[in-house]
């Protein structure tokens, strides 16, 4: 049985034509990241002629090539190269097979999805000497380059070099607060783990997990951290053993981190999807587990079978017995991964004949029941986290119904601000998740918690406190009143006995998870902001940062937030999105590409209301972030340095979002090829790829990689050079 790539499509060939040739922008775009003689692979030529055609866009050579990029940024290399190689090329890149890349594709926090669930179809790249038309083209590509890499530091930070970070700004002196604590878990995923195959290999264990970034947590409260986890590669799987090989080595490797953990008094949970689905192939063997079949033609594994739910049960009691010290499991069983027959369905939906006569309710509450049974056998005092993300809506109440029917040892977790309700430019949003401009709890949360509490359950809270999808490209968002009033909130209206503190981003131990730490202890009353801020920043103006943040928070608060419109919308890529003078007929898709498909930027708001909104957001951030500058003048703290830093990149990609989406609407409506636009963004490009030269941390989340780095932006500026001379008036082309 093998993992299937995504279909390939025949789509529309983006237009790169800042770029003579495909090739010179393969060549570019991956400079630095992979070596010459990696690329020359791919394109039939040799190491010197690679070089030479470098040399000539003015890119440095010999190249200081990262080897990090293979193992820790492969998800940017994929995403960098998904229009110009084919997946036999890319795989060759990354030195894997397309075996590997297709696993990469459907586990690695379904990046499949994040590219748009299908390759587009390009022919093979290969190497042609330049024309002397092309030749004189690339000139224009060396003068840009050139005069931007001449503006950067001789030395920049290398990509992946975190740790000297984690050692400063992860250090904060001990809180002065004592008191019960108010939450028996605060957890959080690791700033740097990778999402693939981590325990397979204990340097990479390491590198997900450094002693420094440990120690930091440790430091500011935390008590677990969380890992993503595919049982049937951690345990012997009953059905089709292959794919369970090297299940030792990472049941070791687990031992290894669940050990290190300990040492800085933290617990290692792992993030289940369970049961995994499999491609048609599978069922040939297996007939009679065939649960519901996706649009994808994988089936679920139905867990209504016998067989499926010994195999659930005994997995998580034979990995708890070979790993013992493990803090629990986080369960989801709704989300984007085909899991149960209901994970992907509801009643009228469902395609299972034994699972379509049940609840959905039923098959969630019996999912969670077995995974926690068979943990429970071991360690009855096992914490599972039966997350209630997507449950609400299934069938009536069913969010009450799965509380019910799960042992009472089973916590349930829910998302604090889910189904909050929220007028932005006169349009009414809602929250499912990722959210810090709708602040919660919502009743929704609070109804959750109450009657899993009522029930017997411990209740979590899922907070999303340091970046969400609103932007992560940073280590934090510091729009600190809105995080102040949401934990409030949390504690004088949840009553919840966990925290979750952030999905995949937001584990950097920047000064939010210093704000968080101020909320730990039942101190007998909650820190008011001016006094928050000076304990967080000490000699620094408190009344001056209060007054900062407060602008901040009411910048942010005009964020036009819909769930699809944090997913697809450009914040995370910002100035490094390129600017299309033709429409790219491509739809954007998750966290991944947002091209330029302002149609499924704005979602629910009308075009106006969403350019109205960011341009709201765009100019009260940058009047809130001069004003924090201001504040921090005169200090020497480095986290206020750092956080100033981030702020101004925040500043740049909220702009950046308003300019490109004036950019599309007056090609499209106008006729119209915005050079002044072109020219900003350029600017903005610039300062980004300024801050990124001194900070590692921009542009970086760990299930994404690189949103974009130097060459990435470095193509910006080719890109809206090409723009300018073309489109201007009396220009040179």
């Amino acid at each position: 049985m093998k993992h299937e790539l995504p279909p390939l499509k025949q789509t529309p060939v983006i237009n790169i034509g800042h770029f003579p040739t495909r090739m010179q922008c393969f060549i570019f775009r991956n400079w630095e990241m992979l070596t010459p003689a990696a690329l020359g692979r791919v394109l039939g030529c040799d190491e010197d002629t690679v070089l030479s055609l470098a040399r000539d866009m003015g890119l440095p050579t010999p190249p200081d090539v990262n080897p990090d990029w293979l193992k820790k940024g492969y998800i940017t290399i994929i995403r960098a190269n998904w229009h110009l190689c084919t997946y036999a090329q890319i795989a060759d890149l990354l030195e894997i097979s397309e075996e590997q890349l297709a696993y990469i594709l459907r586990e690695d926090d379904f990046l499949s999805v994040k590219l748009g669930n299908f390759k587009p179809e390009v022919p093979p790249l290969t190497y042609a000497p330049l024309t002397d038309e092309q030749q004189e083209q690339t000139k224009e590509i060396r003068r840009v380059t050139a005069a931007a890499l001449a503006e950067m530091p001789h030395h920049p930070v290398k990509p992946f070099d975190f740790r000297p970070y984690f050692a400063s700004l992860g250090q904060y002196a001990p809180l002065a607060c004592t008191g019960a604590d108010r939450f028996e878990n605060r957890i959080v995923y690791s700033y740097c783990a990778l999402y693939g195959d981590t325990f397979s290999d204990r340097a990479l264990i390491d590198e997900s997990f450094p002693d420094e970034l440990l120690s930091a947590y440790q430091s500011l409260g935390v008590t677990g951290v969380w890992t993503q986890a595919v049982l049937y590669t951690l345990t012997p799987y009953p059905f089709a053993p292959a794919l369970s090989d090297g299940w030792e080595r990472r049941q070791d490797g687990m031992r290894y981190l669940v050990a290190k953990l300990a040492k800085y008094d933290l617990k290692l949970f792992l993030y289940m999807n369970e049961p995994r689905a499999m491609p048609a192939s599978f069922f040939d063997a297996y007939p009679h587990l065939r649960g519901h079949i996706g649009r994808d033609g994988y089936a679920s594994l139905c867990v209504s079978t016998p067989e499926v739910q010994d195999y659930l049960r005994g997995a998580s009691r034979d990995l708890n017995a070979a790993v013992p010290g493990l803090g629990g499991y986080l369960t989801i069983t709704a989300s984007e991964n085909q899991t149960n027959c209901y994970s992907h369905a509801d009643k009228s939906t469902c395609t299972c004949p034994r699972c379509k006569e049940k609840d959905p309710s039923d098959i969630i509450a019996l999912t969670n029941r077995l995974l926690y049974e068979g943990a429970a056998e071991v360690n009855p005092e096992f914490r599972v986290l039966a997350w209630s993300w997507a449950w609400n809506g299934r069938e009536p109440d069913m969010t009450h119904h799965v509380i019910e029917k799960m042992p009472a040892g089973v916590a349930v977790m829910g998302v604090s601000e889910e189904a909050v309700k929220k007028t932005v430019g006169g349009v009414e949003t809602f929250v499912v998740d990722y959210s810090i401009s709708v602040e919660g709890p919502g009743e929704y949360a609070l109804d959750t918690w109450r009657h899993a509490r009522s029930h017997g359950h411990p209740a979590y809270a899922k907070l999303q406190l340091g970046v969400t999808w609103e932007i992560s490209t940073v280590p934090c968002v510091p729009a600190y009143e809105k995080i102040r009033r949401h934990l409030t909130g949390i504690i004088e209206q949840g009553g919840v006995d966990g925290i979750m503190l952030g999905w995949t981003l937001g584990g950097f131990p920047s000064p939010t998870l210093r704000l968080a730490q101020a909320f730990y202890k039942d101190t007998g009353k909650l820190p008011d902001a001016q006094a928050l801020y000076g304990m967080m920043f000490p000699g620094a103006d408190a009344a001056a940062l209060t007054q900062a943040f407060v602008k901040l928070s009411d910048a942010y608060d005009a964020y036009p937030f819909y769930i699809s419109t944090a997913y697809v919308a450009p914040q995370q890529v910002g100035s490094s999105n390129l600017l299309y003078p033709e429409k790219t007929g491509y739809s954007a898709t998750m966290t991944g590409m947002p091209y330029d498909d302002i149609t499924g930027w704005r979602s629910i708001f009308p075009q106006d209301v969403y350019v109205s909104q960011i341009k709201l957001l765009s100019d009260g951030w940058h009047e809130g972030t001069l004003a924090l500058e201001a504040a921090a003048r005169g200090t020497d703290d480095a986290h206020l340095a750092a956080l100033v830093r981030w702020s101004h990149v925040i500043d740049c990609h909220f702009r950046s979002i308003y300019n490109q989406s004036m950019f599309v609407i007056r090609r499209d409506e106008q006729g119209v090829i915005d050079t002044a636009i072109a020219a900003e963004e350029a600017m903005l490009a610039a300062e980004l790829l300024s801050l990124s030269a001194i900070d590692p941390m921009i542009g970086y989340e760990s299930s994404n990689h690189y949103f974009y780095h130097r060459n990435h932006l470095l193509e910006k500026l080719v890109c809206c050079d090409h723009l300018v001379r073309t489109y201007t008036p009396g220009g040179d082309t």
